[in-house]
């Protein structure tokens, strides 16, 4: 039991000495390249699946309800 808690304080020591080592300055481009992908993804089934009408129906509904239903433009009721 000894032998596995001194074990797991070298192992922890050890990583936490390895953390305070590393630099990152900033994002890499893998993770750049990652987060493009996920977004063309998400703009992908977003278009395939029909939402951006049933996003755009919903935030018009919306904002008739708040504005009263009109228009709320230049030139408009």
């Amino acid at each position: 039991m000894l032998k596995a808690l001194a074990a797991l304080m070298v192992w922890s020591n050890t990583v936490a000495s390895r953390m305070k080592e590393r630099r990152d300055e900033g994002a890499s481009l893998v993770e750049y390249a990652g987060l493009v992908a996920i977004i063309a993804l998400i703009v992908a089934a977003i278009r395939l699946l029909n939402l951006d009408t049933m996003i755009a129906t919903a935030l018009q509904t919306a904002v008739r309800a708040v504005t009263g239903g009109g228009g709320g433009g230049p030139g408009g009721p």
